[in-house]
């Protein structure tokens, strides 16, 4: 019989939501310092009412995990952290 390890990845999450005291303006703004990205595709990416879920970075280093979401988080982003698993063999 044999065992199954499980692979664990951590994705950074944005649901959409800006974090109160925050304007969407400003928010763009950290973005655009952050990601080194256009206006026009942060807005598309980030906040497209179509897509409620969007996956910031995948990692497989929790640190990491919480590294991106410290950034993004003080960029006035309401994101979280979520554990993903995968069986490997």
């Amino acid at each position: 019989m044999s065992a199954v390890d499980k692979e664990v990845n951590y994705s950074v999450v944005f649901m959409g939501e800006i974090i109160t005291g925050f304007e969407k303006q400003q928010v763009m703004s950290n973005l655009e310092n952050i990601t080194r990205m256009p206006a026009d595709e942060i807005e598309k990416k980030f906040f497209n009412e179509s897509v409620k879920r969007i996956v910031i970075k995948k990692t497989s280093d929790l640190e990491k995990a919480r590294k991106y979401h410290g950034k993004f988080s003080r960029a006035g982003m309401a994101v979280g952290i979520q554990m993903d698993f995968e069986e490997t063999e």
